[in-house]
């Protein structure tokens, strides 16, 4: 699960956590999954809207382990391997956070 340097949606769900913004319609509904990431990533300290980006990356690799029953089965048969990673938009750089 690749998440991204900056995600306007984590942005979104940091400003329901932070100012208890609204979002109307889809954009809402995508937004609120998010939040329980956000408030995870609260006591990690640092910037934010960074901790939430990675701790929902962890967090949706989790939840594909255990909600996707292809992957489920894929992961029992040693096919595949589910991660959490970062892509930083200025550079490029993966990283990549095994710890789900």
């Amino acid at each position: 699960m690749l998440g991204h340097q900056s995600c306007g949606a984590v942005a979104a769900a940091v400003e329901v956590v932070q100012k208890n913004a609204t979002f109307p319609g889809v954009i809402g509904e995508m937004v609120q999954p998010i939040v329980p990431a956000v408030l995870e990533a609260r006591s990690q300290g640092g910037d934010l809207l960074e901790a939430s980006v990675r701790s929902n990356a962890r967090r949706v690799a989790k939840r594909l382990t255990t909600q996707s029953l292809v992957i489920k089965e894929a992961l029992g048969a040693g096919a595949v391997k589910v991660v959490g990673a970062r892509y930083g938009l200025s550079d490029g750089h993966v990283e990549w956070m095994e710890d789900i």
